[in-house]
């Protein structure tokens, strides 16, 4: 459907996560491996547990830190993609 985005969500089977401070520790269940995400990655981690679109995720960087729209819109790419390539979002 246009206009629709694509919701985006951790896949729960594939990791474990626990809060550390002002970050998230993630197990990636499947290969033992675990990953650390800064504070902005535990704000676009909390929104995907619960499933976020591209432009939820946006909005959340742009509104929590001094970065614009554009900066944001790259760095949730990057960090998709990288959550893609390591299995951990469903469908990935």
């Amino acid at each position: 459907m246009k206009g629709q985005q694509m919701v985006h969500r951790v896949d729960p089977t594939r990791v474990a996560w626990r809060q550390a401070g002002d970050e998230v520790v993630v197990l990636d269940t499947d290969r033992s491996v675990y990953f650390g995400l800064d504070r902005a990655g535990t704000l676009l981690w909390h929104r995907l547990v619960d499933g976020a679109t591209q432009h939820d995720l946006v909005t959340t960087l742009v509104d929590d830190a001094t970065v614009d729209r554009d900066q944001a819109t790259a760095d949730v790419t990057a960090f998709l993609d990288d959550l893609r390539r390591h299995g951990l979002l469903l469908g990935s």
